[in-house]
């Protein structure tokens, strides 16, 4: 989101309306104190408007009942929590404002505007990840990585059409590989889908360490990093420590107690939490993982590993949509005992760390660049 923003405020004052938590202070004091901060911080004249969710999603956690939301979409959790008549109230507040367009990001924000009856300006669609596809992939998972119940799979129809009728609606709708609007834009003949790339400030780059140190980084409210923690800790860990009992995992980023082993770490397992200089994370590290299972869209994570010019081994979900080549600027691999052996590998081979991780930083430099992409962004908009 703060691409976008970054590209939006080089044509446009902003008007920001977020939709949060039930017992967020909502006051006028509060609004008029996150104003000042959000002006400051994207340095750009805002107005802000805050609106609580429903608390129907609240009551679908206590009391799970999968066939309203596969009736209809706006009864499924995270959705139903946008999709009341004070949420949609609040939206046709700021329409007031006569907006010269809207943006959305994500298909939660997509809702109110799928649902109220005033005239809408253009309107700018940020889906990121495809959220059926990334759904169906969560449920595929085994049991021990599967942190939804089976009857999700009740909303997967009513999802893809929400998710389709979201997309027409749009004047754009921005996705982040070529591989997604490639899907959305030939196979399912929708209108309006450009490519928008992760993109990253290239940092200054640091000698690779000849500490043998892995590092995964994610936030871990979102689940398929949750998924990965456990399946790089629990299944492919082991098989690294046992070969290399000196090495080191650091599972870095905010909320690691959801991880099942946040409490009890294996031998040579470490989590930082949310680390606040990236710069001094990524002069610790030799090898960077990205075990994901599930989810969609493309992953920020290897853009930035990249730019560090740090040596990648990944899953196929995990790098897809990105222009590494696997043998040449990553390693891709899908099972447990493959991840681990190329993550030796590289932990032992200078040479090949260095060859891997100078060829991810060139592809980085000239397909991610940040620059370069917020151009894109003003363009389209």
């Amino acid at each position: 989101m703060a691409l976008f923003i970054d590209a939006i405020k080089g044509l446009a004052s902003i008007d920001f309306l977020y939709y949060v938590s039930p017992n967020f202070d909502t006051s006028s004091a509060n609004i008029f104190k996150l104003e000042k901060e959000f002006s400051e911080h994207w340095q750009v004249d805002v107005t802000l408007t805050l609106c609580n969710r429903s608390t129907l999603q609240h009551q679908l956690l206590r009391q799970p009942n999968y066939l309203p939301g596969a009736l209809n979409f706006f009864e499924q959790k995270p959705y139903v929590s946008v999709s009341g008549k004070q949420q949609i109230a609040a939206l046709e507040t700021c329409l007031e404002r006569k907006p010269d367009a809207i943006f959305a990001h994500r298909l939660q924000a997509m809702c109110p505007l799928m649902l109220t009856n005033a005239k809408l300006p253009p309107i700018f669609f940020d889906l990121d990840d495809i959220e059926h596809i990334s759904l169906a992939r969560q449920l595929k998972q085994p049991a021990p990585y599967r942190k939804k119940g089976r009857g999700y799979a009740l909303y997967l129809p009513s999802l893809k059409r929400a998710e389709l009728r979201a997309i027409r609606k749009a004047k754009k709708t921005f996705i982040c590989s070529e591989q997604d609007r490639t899907y959305l834009a030939d196979q399912l003949n929708l209108p309006g889908i450009v490519t928008i790339p992760n993109a990253i400030t290239l940092p200054s780059t640091y000698p690779l360490t000849t500490e043998p140190t892995l590092l995964f980084i994610g936030s871990y409210t979102y689940q398929p990093n949750v998924t990965a923690a456990e399946f790089l800790i629990e299944q492919t860990w082991p098989y690294i420590h046992k070969a290399m009992p000196k090495a080191k995992l650091l599972i870095a980023g905010a909320n690691p107690e959801h991880i099942r082993n946040h409490q009890k770490p294996p031998p040579g397992v470490e989590f930082t939490g949310f680390v606040e200089n990236l710069d001094e994370l990524y002069q610790k590290v030799r090898v960077v993982c990205c075990p994901i299972l599930s989810g969609s869209g493309t992953r920020v994570k290897l853009i930035e590993a990249a730019a560090y010019r740090r040596p990648i081994v990944s899953t196929r979900i995990g790098a897809e949509g990105l222009d590494l080549v696997d043998g040449e600027a990553i390693f891709l691999r899908d099972h447990a005992q493959t991840f681990a052996d190329a993550c030796i590998e590289l932990l032992q081979n200078d040479q090949l760390c260095h060859c891997l991780g100078n060829n991810a930083y060139t592809v980085a430099s000239k397909r991610y660049n940040r620059t370069q992409i917020l151009q894109q962004i003003q363009h389209h908009l």
